[in-house]
């Protein structure tokens, strides 16, 4: 906070008064009292905890909207991975092409595992479960069990959660 915030917001009162003691002598005494108004609502760029959570709740949200979505298209790859050999009559370029695919989905679900676990249990944590993404049915476990974990604290906070999760702009 800054001097000339703190001046806007504390008011100083001066004076002097005069002192009875038990021995009827009277007694000069200055005073300096400073006053803060409790009904001042905070200075703009200071946090809250009400904005704190709401950030945090935004930032949940994104994240598991972004894991749904990992979710989706790891769905997507099953019958990829069972059409697309057939139509192409088994050709190489196939297989190459669902590799690439399964890569790219892989590296989205990881790094969308990793921010949404990261938020509620710590960075270790969050890299043990994308190395979890690995293991074929595993992953897609682990990417349904923590998108629920999401969906229940989003909830619990009064937010409007949809199939896709929650829009972060709504929270």
């Amino acid at each position: 906070m800054l001097a000339g915030d703190l001046n806007q917001r504390v008011g100083t009162v001066q004076g002097t008064y005069w002192r009875l003691d038990d021995s009827s002598v009277i007694e000069k005494r200055d005073f300096h009292m400073t006053t803060v108004n409790p009904y001042e609502p905070p200075i703009s760029g200071e946090s809250t905890p009400l904005s704190e959570d709401r950030n945090r709740l935004r930032e949940i949200a994104t994240a598991h909207r972004q894991v749904n979505y990992a979710v989706l298209l790891y769905l997507c790859l099953i019958p990829a991975n069972l059409v697309l050999p057939v139509v192409s009559g088994g050709a190489e370029w196939a297989r190459v092409i669902l590799v690439l695919i399964g890569l790219c989905v892989f590296g989205f679900g990881a790094i969308s595992v990793c921010r949404l676990a990261a938020l509620f249990h710590g960075k270790v944590i969050a890299v043990i479960y994308a190395l979890a993404l690995l293991v074929p049915l595993l992953g897609l476990i682990m990417l349904v069990t923590i998108s629920q974990k999401a969906t229940s604290i989003l909830k619990q906070n009064g937010v409007k959660v949809g199939l896709l999760g929650a829009k972060p702009n709504s929270v």
